[in-house]
């Protein structure tokens, strides 16, 4: 019996009372910044980008994109950018008009009028020539390496991208 009594003798501990509050904090604070972590990961975020194939035929000066299915289903063509690129001179085609511009050697993009983006949807590329002249600096080009790139505005990501030799 003594040796049980060396522990107790002199020796203050913390209350049954005050020990359980304490482990009912520590597991409070546990549990809820294992919930900030959780719901960090789970919770909505940013969004991913969707993705879609682009395919494309080629004729003359022109080229005609076809827009595969789309890995989502709700979206709109209003969030979605286009860049024309001429890899062979490293530029970016910037004489792509989107309205009605007949101008001489403008390339015109014809994209879908829809609200979303389906697949089998045309985006078409067509050399706008004046009263016939042809201007081969505004054009695609034959021999030339081009890639188009369609982008989702609100996650700032490539949505698909297809290149080729006109």
């Amino acid at each position: 019996m003594k040796a049980n009594r060396k522990f107790v003798e002199g020796e203050e501990a913390v209350s049954a009372v005050i020990g359980v509050i304490l482990m009912v904090a520590i597991t409070v604070a546990i549990a809820a910044t294992v919930y900030v972590y959780v719901s960090g990961i789970i919770g909505p975020g940013t969004g991913s980008t969707p993705n879609v194939s682009v395919t494309v035929d080629t004729s003359d000066h022109n080229a005609t994109l076809t827009v595969g299915t789309p890995t989502a289903n709700d979206i709109e063509w209003t969030d979605v950018s286009y860049v024309l690129a001429d890899l062979t001179n490293a530029t970016e085609i910037t004489q792509v008009a989107t309205t009605d511009n007949n101008g001489k050697g403008t390339i015109h993009l014809t994209a879908p009028t829809t609200t979303y983006v389906k697949g089998g949807q045309i985006i078409s590329l067509v050399l706008a020539e004046n009263k016939g002249s042809f201007d081969a600096d505004d054009a695609l080009v034959d021999g030339h390496e081009y890639r188009f790139t369609l982008s989702y505005d609100p996650t700032g990501g490539s949505m698909g991208t297809v290149t080729w030799t006109q």
